[in-house]
């Protein structure tokens, strides 16, 4: 087990989201073998000061995830069995990868990939898998309302901001989407810039610039772990929101 409960209160939150177009029973007879493919960087989505070095640390800290979802999936008992992908998460990333399009409007606006039917049928084929579960983080740009987090008085800042974000599916051969995890205006993995409101105080004027947080900030934050008073991590804790999001809706028939 990934967490450590110290005082047993939680509440379940059940997921909304379903297999598009597929009647259940369709759902739970082609999805019994489920493979994982390790997390995937679109580092071509990424605007950043230090794109490589993002990348580079994105690469090194998602690289177990794979595995505890994985092992949370197992767990959960709704497949008959859940197996990792191996390969190179570059080769993967260029293998499987048809095409990509921003859709969604302002805050809600995230990437929808489109998947190569060779390639999605060979890794299935190789991994004895009815389907693969594909998580790709990218970056984006998109206007947003950010506020000033540590102000009793109600401070924001609308403007274009950049984020981390994940996009994920199961994906079946050929190439048919049977789920797409449902983005909601705001998601993000992680922030790549912020308002600085301190800066705009301290010099007496309304302007307030967006800055960029530094890769040291950035690795912090990746390797911030959930040390609150019922609940610990035993893994960062952004990884662990995404590990949980996806299993509470990846449930085969849901």
């Amino acid at each position: 087990m990934r967490k450590i409960v110290l005082v047993l209160s939680c509440l379940a939150l059940a997921g909304c989201a379903a297999f598009s177009g597929q009647p259940q029973g369709e759902v739970e007879k082609r999805v019994k073998t489920l493979g994982v493919l390790p997390v995937l960087i679109d580092a071509a989505t990424i605007e950043y000061s230090n794109r490589d070095g993002l990348a580079a640390l994105l690469e090194e800290t998602s690289w177990e995830v794979a595995d505890w979802l994985i092992e949370d999936l197992r767990e959960k008992g709704d497949y008959f069995d859940v197996r990792r992908v191996e390969g190179d998460r570059e080769q993967l990333l260029a293998q499987i990868i048809a095409g990509r399009e921003v859709v969604g409007e302002g805050a809600a606006s995230h990437h929808r990939y489109q998947f190569n039917p060779v390639a999605i049928s060979e890794l299935t084929e190789r991994s004895l898998a009815d389907a693969v579960l594909v998580v790709i983080i990218n970056g984006i740009e998109r206007p947003e309302k950010r506020w000033h987090t540590h102000s009793t008085r109600l401070e924001y800042l609308e403007s274009a901001y950049r984020s981390l974000l994940y996009t994920a599916a199961v994906v079946t051969p050929p190439s048919e989407q049977l789920w797409v995890r449902p983005a909601a205006s705001g998601d993000f993995l992680m922030h790549l810039d912020y308002p600085d409101f301190d800066e705009a105080y301290w010099n007496m004027t309304d302007e307030v610039k967006v800055k960029e947080i530094t890769l040291p900030g950035l690795q912090s934050r990746l390797a911030e772990f959930d040390q609150g008073l019922f609940v610990k991590t035993a893994i960062p804790k952004k990884y662990d929101q995404m590990i949980n999001d996806l299993v509470d809706q990846l449930k085969r028939g849901f």
